[in-house]
Protein backbone atom coordinates (compact mmCIF):
# COMPACT_ATOMS: atom_id res chain seq x y z
CA UNK A 1 0.00 0.00 0.00
CA UNK A 2 3.01 2.30 0.23
CA UNK A 3 3.69 2.17 -3.50
CA UNK A 4 4.97 5.50 -4.62
CA UNK A 5 4.55 7.06 -1.16
CA UNK A 6 8.17 6.80 -0.12
CA UNK A 7 8.63 3.09 -0.72
CA UNK A 8 9.18 1.23 -3.95
CA UNK A 9 11.11 -1.67 -5.43
CA UNK A 10 14.05 -1.42 -7.80
CA UNK A 11 14.27 -4.39 -10.13
CA UNK A 12 17.52 -5.90 -11.41
CA UNK A 13 17.38 -3.67 -14.50
CA UNK A 14 16.97 -0.45 -12.49
CA UNK A 15 13.24 -0.05 -13.03
CA UNK A 16 11.42 1.63 -10.15
CA UNK A 17 8.34 -0.49 -9.44
CA UNK A 18 5.50 0.24 -7.00
CA UNK A 19 5.87 -3.24 -5.52
CA UNK A 20 7.97 -6.38 -6.17
CA UNK A 21 4.70 -8.21 -6.87
CA UNK A 22 3.57 -5.57 -9.36
CA UNK A 23 6.37 -5.52 -11.93
CA UNK A 24 5.46 -2.30 -13.72
CA UNK A 25 7.81 0.62 -14.20
CA UNK A 26 7.85 3.82 -16.19
CA UNK A 27 11.22 5.11 -14.97
CA UNK A 28 14.72 3.75 -14.42
CA UNK A 29 16.94 4.81 -11.51
CA UNK A 30 19.98 4.43 -13.74
CA UNK A 31 18.76 7.49 -15.64
CA UNK A 32 17.24 9.56 -12.83
CA UNK A 33 17.39 10.31 -9.11
CA UNK A 34 15.39 8.42 -6.50
CA UNK A 35 13.37 11.57 -5.83
CA UNK A 36 12.47 11.85 -9.51
CA UNK A 37 11.58 8.17 -9.59
CA UNK A 38 9.05 8.67 -6.77
CA UNK A 39 7.52 11.47 -8.82
CA UNK A 40 7.19 9.43 -12.02
CA UNK A 41 3.92 9.56 -13.96
CA UNK A 42 2.94 6.07 -12.78
CA UNK A 43 3.60 6.75 -9.09
CA UNK A 44 1.78 10.11 -9.28
CA UNK A 45 -1.25 8.48 -10.91
CA UNK A 46 -1.35 5.74 -8.27
CA UNK A 47 -1.22 8.31 -5.46
CA UNK A 48 -3.68 10.79 -6.99
CA UNK A 49 -6.36 8.35 -8.12
CA UNK A 50 -6.75 6.68 -4.70
CA UNK A 51 -6.67 3.19 -6.17
CA UNK A 52 -4.35 2.03 -3.40
CA UNK A 53 -6.92 2.88 -0.73
CA UNK A 54 -9.72 0.72 -2.10
CA UNK A 55 -10.76 -2.54 -0.42
CA UNK A 56 -9.10 -5.69 -1.65
CA UNK A 57 -8.88 -9.35 -0.74
CA UNK A 58 -5.38 -9.14 0.72
CA UNK A 59 -1.93 -9.45 -0.76
CA UNK A 60 -0.92 -6.88 -3.32
CA UNK A 61 -3.69 -4.47 -4.30
CA UNK A 62 -1.74 -3.57 -7.45
CA UNK A 63 -1.59 -7.20 -8.54
CA UNK A 64 -5.34 -7.50 -8.08
CA UNK A 65 -5.81 -4.34 -10.16
CA UNK A 66 -3.16 -5.11 -12.76
CA UNK A 67 -5.43 -4.08 -15.66
CA UNK A 68 -5.78 -0.65 -14.11
CA UNK A 69 -2.03 -0.39 -13.47
CA UNK A 70 -1.29 -1.40 -17.06
CA UNK A 71 -3.72 1.28 -18.31
CA UNK A 72 -2.05 3.94 -16.11
CA UNK A 73 1.33 2.83 -17.38
CA UNK A 74 0.20 3.09 -21.01
CA UNK A 75 -1.06 6.64 -20.34
CA UNK A 76 2.27 7.67 -18.82
CA UNK A 77 4.25 6.73 -21.92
Amino acid sequence: MAAGRGFFHINSHGGAEPCPFSPYSDINVRDTSLKEALNSSLFRALRENGHLLEDHAGGCVLYEKRDLVEALLAQSR
